[in-house]
């Protein structure tokens, strides 16, 4: 089977662009024929031991042309162009979208008829699918990690009153016309069915299980000086609704325990959660850190005793990495990942909004070291058993076939 796989640009090592090119270097070693196309590719920062594995098409002007053949000169062209398109955005539609359009258009036009299926990823990926499909008559299946929801949003301005439901036309003709919606949790499922009336399949991402095992965190407790300490920890992009609940829970436990500490671990401005740290007076309890690679971060799991993940979205990768790293996770009730963990065997449920509650769990698991182990090992064992990455294309190479 020849798949074509479609992108937004492939620029950082975020878990979307992961999952694509794992996917498309799994499904290689299943036999089948894959090739990315995508507007723009940065191989020093988005996972150049995955990009030489697989076939990348990308934009150059009005062409595709493989990524390995770029000259330096492309990406400065590109970021060139990049800064004027920012522009454009700020003084016109001040959005995305006005720029992804375009790209997308151009992309489901250059991809070439052999294909027997299109697989994209990324909103709004599904723009370029949508164009390929009407010109190459094949199947199409959408891997929806996020729904997108941007035109829902009631806090919107002038500009965007006017540009968002153009946008919203486009997007709803698009998924109209593809074949199969793939997505990561029913709490997608449901946000798909609501914003699309579409039915989809749920389908649990793999991750890089090995590289979670067997891993110190030694050197990240004497980097920070926690060797002593019980670390909490909490992996996200720094948002106020993401960690608010995490150091609010380190409040009340802070009121019982002097050797708590919690580890935020992210990028983003800090400013409100260093305010919120401050006003409660723990602000030298709380850590602001950003691990730059992979290995970094897979010690920074390893330097926990218990990861908090208080956050409503739709799947949540983060916990999921703790899970395989053998640590006992706290999840809220809604979330996406909170599908794949039974209470108190191999991980932990919260309602969401409770950081009191988040506190109480903690509790437990600080004063039952054996059950912290017990969760710990039972989560490593269910991600080990249900969510690599050969089984995740398996299941999607299934969906190809019955598709096609």
């Amino acid at each position: 089977m020849k798949i074509a796989m479609v992108h937004t640009s492939l620029w950082g090592r975020g878990g979307a662009e992961r999952q694509i090119l794992t996917l498309a270097v799994e499904l290689q070693k299943l036999g089948n024929e894959v090739e990315i196309f995508t507007p723009q590719v940065n191989e020093k920062t988005c996972y150049p031991e995955l990009l030489k594995q697989v076939i990348v098409n990308t934009l150059s002007r009005n062409r595709l042309v493989p990524f390995e053949l770029k000259s330096r000169g492309y990406f400065d062209e590109m970021a060139e162009s990049r800064k004027v398109q920012n522009q454009i955005q700020r003084v016109v539609f001040h959005q995305f979208y006005t720029s992804g359009l375009p790209a997308m258009l151009r992309l489901g036009r250059m991809i070439p008829k052999g294909f027997d299926v299109i697989n994209n990823h990324n909103p709004p990926s599904e723009w370029a699918a949508f164009t390929a499909k009407n010109r190459l008559k094949i199947p199409v299946v959408w891997m929806c990690n996020e729904p997108p929801t941007w035109f829902a949003s009631k806090r919107i301005g002038v500009r965007k009153k006017i540009s968002w439901p153009l946008f919203e036309v486009w997007d709803k003709t698009s998924v109209e016309y593809i074949d199969k919606i793939v997505v990561l949790s029913h709490v997608a499922e449901e946000m798909v069915k609501n914003v699309y009336n579409k039915q989809s399949t749920v389908v649990r991402t793999g991750i890089d299980i090995e590289k979670l095992q067997n891993v110190s965190g030694d050197a990240v407790r004497k980097r920070y000086g926690l060797e002593n300490a019980f670390i909490l920890l909490h992996i996200a992009n720094f948002a106020p609704n993401r960690q608010c609940n995490s150091i609010k829970a380190l409040y009340y436990l802070s009121k019982n325990h002097t050797n708590i500490k919690l580890v935020l671990d992210g990028t983003g401005q800090q400013d409100e959660l260093k305010k919120l740290s401050k006003n409660l007076n723990i602000e030298d309890k709380v850590l602001f850190i950003h691990s730059k690679c992979d290995s970094d971060l897979a010690q920074v799991y390893a330097a926990c005793d218990v990861f908090l993940f208080p956050q409503q979205i739709t799947w949540g990768l983060a916990a999921v990495e703790a899970m395989a790293a053998s640590k006992p996770v706290i999840v809220s009730k809604g979330c996406g990942v909170a599908e794949i963990i039974e209470d108190n065997v191999n991980g932990m449920l919260v309602e969401n909004g409770k950081p009191e509650e988040i506190a109480k769990r903690v509790e437990n698991l600080i004063a039952d070291p054996n059950l912290r182990e017990k969760i710990g090992k039972n989560a490593a064992a269910y991600v080990r058993e249900n969510l690599s990455w050969q089984k995740y294309a398996q299941q999607m190479e299934k969906i190809f076939e019955k598709i096609r």
